[in-house]
């Protein structure tokens, strides 16, 4: 009798280590560096209209991981990510298989960060929380690698 499980054992495993994540997730507030933040997109709880976020507080929207900069009562008209929340909400993407983060409006940046825009690779060389403008028009902030 073989040991090997089904595909549809290791979806069950895999469904139940997830949701064990996510449980351990709920309420967690900046508990992950920033660094990490964007790889539990999917994994971290989903953004709830209603659901009041205490700072620091995780979420997953959009597909990018995001935190709550001040505690805010969500509300569906003013989304995560959206112009006129930054103040409210930081964003995380997730980095590629080569840990460079593609821009996302409204992100952390870091010292040593790698950026992606259009192409284009940026280090950071000064931190910024949030990154209001594209590491292209922000010269201060970012220095151009190449593009990748």
């Amino acid at each position: 009798m073989s040991s090997r499980l089904t595909d549809a054992q290791v979806a069950a495993q895999i469904r139940a280590k997830t949701a064990a994540m996510r449980q351990a997730l709920e309420g967690t507030r900046m508990a992950v560096p920033a660094a990490q933040m964007g790889a539990l997109a999917g994994i971290a709880p989903a953004w709830e209209a209603g659901k009041t976020y205490e700072p620091g507080t995780l979420f997953s929207y959009a597909g990018m991981v995001g935190f709550a900069r001040q505690t805010v009562t969500a509300q569906e008209t003013y989304p995560p990510f959206s112009a006129g929340t930054e103040a409210l909400y930081g964003v995380r993407p997730a980095p590629d298989a080569d840990g460079v983060y593609p821009y996302a409006y409204n992100m952390r940046a870091e010292f040593g960060m790698r950026v992606r825009q259009d192409g284009a690779v940026y280090r950071c060389i000064q931190a910024s929380d949030p990154l209001l403008y594209p590491p292209s028009q922000a010269a201060a902030l970012f220095e151009a690698e190449g593009t990748a």
